[in-house]
């Protein structure tokens, strides 16, 4: 029976396939078509591992929030997370799509350590446990200070201090004068205006911390630069700046140039209305936020941006949360006084604070419902002036403004610390002078600078 049922599927592969190279491909096909069908049904025995971690051996900054697993199967969500261990701890929310799961930080890694993550005794959705544990390793950016010396023999020079390692770095040469500057948001460059002369010459560079080369990004022949904005990713730049040749008689007319990537060259923005102040790239690079006296217009960069507007009731944007949900503008009051709102996304606002005085910069906390405010305080000094032979003249009244850094509760975010419009002053110079501030990428670490005192003015 044996031998006539193989003569009868010889003669049929004969029949069917009469060439002997078309019998051999049938019979490897249909071999490896019987072995597809017994491992379906038998199933694959591997065990379950880790085939990809995101950010194994990385580098991770502040902008970077999601840590990514992924497995040779699909595997139980809850059995992951109850197993996954990530030492320092950090808060996250786990979601997983088909084999690979998604670690999503709810608030950005702290700087200047390094991360272990590990993963035993996990089971796939089969419940078929891991065969051996995975461990993983990545370390944060070092925290370092970005500023310009002051000191006589390096006055003006961009440096970088490490704060782990305690190694100043100059970054600039002897002879240029740095008058701003903006790092990129993942660390890697710094955008920076200097001049060798003054500050009607002042050219654009870019950084780079890698190598700590410079490239010249825009030169001021036959213009003055003003000032410049970086938008998160580093690619977009726009740049404010003033023809020198022009009529005197005309009115001063600001200009605005734009650098696409970085492999494009500035190009002169052209716009339907002029600049009247601050401007302000969008998160998401598509439109630009713009001062234009009478209240703040919104200018498509690209033409799949949302069209034109403009938001009459206020007058300057201070900043604009990185995802974009919330923006802090300044509304200037018939009465002379300024408030200052947190405007949604969906054109909600909501003020947090009213001053005499004026509110010359702020940030939003990368990792908390806070605000930092920069205002400036006015005080009302009544005193007798004397005339040149020492005589008491009527009595003058006079102001002086003395700038305060405010930590302000927001009633927005994901979390809640505090109660909403609490008011903290962070630092304060009691008398007319510069104060600058700056937050760190992790939202941990808050720097601000004041002029040490010179005669005239009391010690602080």
């Amino acid at each position: 029976m044996s031998a006539r049922s193989g003569s009868y599927w010889r003669a049929t592969l004969t029949r069917w396939f009469p060439q002997p190279l078309d019998r051999w491909v049938a019979r490897i096909t249909l071999c490896n078509l019987a072995i597809g069908v017994i491992l379906v049904v038998l199933g694959n025995h591997t065990a379950p591992y880790v085939r990809d971690f995101n950010w194994q051996q990385q580098r991770v900054g502040a902008q970077e929030v999601q840590m990514v697993l992924t497995f040779n199967r699909p595997m139980d969500p809850v059995s992951v997370e109850e197993h996954l261990e990530i030492q320092p701890p950090l808060p996250g929310r786990m979601r997983k799509l088909g084999r690979r799961f998604f670690w999503t930080l709810t608030e950005p890694a702290p700087y200047g350590q390094t991360y272990r993550v590990r993963l035993q005794a996990a089971v796939d959705e089969r419940g078929q446990p891991m065969a051996q544990p995975f461990e993983g390793e990545f370390r944060t950016p070092d925290r370092q200070l970005l500023g310009i010396s002051t000191e006589p023999a390096q006055r003006g020079r961009m440096f970088l201090f490490n704060l782990e390692t305690g190694a100043a770095t100059l970054l600039t040469p002897a002879g240029l004068k740095v008058t701003q500057m903006q790092p990129s948001a993942d660390g890697r460059f710094v955008y920076y205006f200097a001049t060798a002369t003054n500050l009607q010459h002042q050219d654009l560079y870019r950084l780079d911390l890698e190598d700590l080369s410079s490239r010249l990004l825009l030169d001021h022949q036959g213009y003055q630069n003003l000032r410049f904005q970086v938008s998160p990713t580093g690619e977009l730049v726009v740049a404010e700046r003033i023809p020198l040749q022009r009529d005197p008689m005309a009115a001063v007319q600001t200009e605005l140039w734009i650098q696409k990537t970085s492999r494009d060259p500035f190009e002169r923005l052209e716009l339907d209305t002029a600049v009247g102040g601050d401007f302000f790239i969008s998160p998401d690079e598509s439109s630009l936020l713009i001062s234009q006296g009478q209240g703040v217009g919104i200018v498509p960069l690209h033409p799949r941006a949302a069209a034109e507007s403009f938001l009459a009731q206020f007058g300057q944007t201070l900043a604009i949360r990185p995802d974009g949900a919330f923006g802090a503008l300044l509304r200037f009051n018939p009465d002379y006084t300024r408030s200052l709102s947190i405007v949604s996304n969906t054109g909600n606002s909501e003020e947090i604070l009213r001053t005499q005085g004026s509110i010359l910069k702020g940030a939003f906390s990368p990792r908390a419902p806070i605000f930092y405010a920069l205002v400036s305080e006015v005080s009302h000094v009544s005193g007798a002036e004397h005339d040149s032979v020492g005589e008491v003249a009527m009595d003058s009244p006079s102001y002086t403004e003395s700038p305060r850094l405010l930590a302000i509760t927001l009633g927005t975010g994901n979390t809640t610390q505090g109660e909403a419009g609490n008011v903290v002053e962070v630092a304060r110079a009691d008398y007319p002078i510069d104060l600058d501030f700056s937050i760190s990428p992790d939202g941990r670490m808050l720097a601000y600078t004041l002029l040490e005192p010179f005669p005239g003015i009391p010690d602080p």
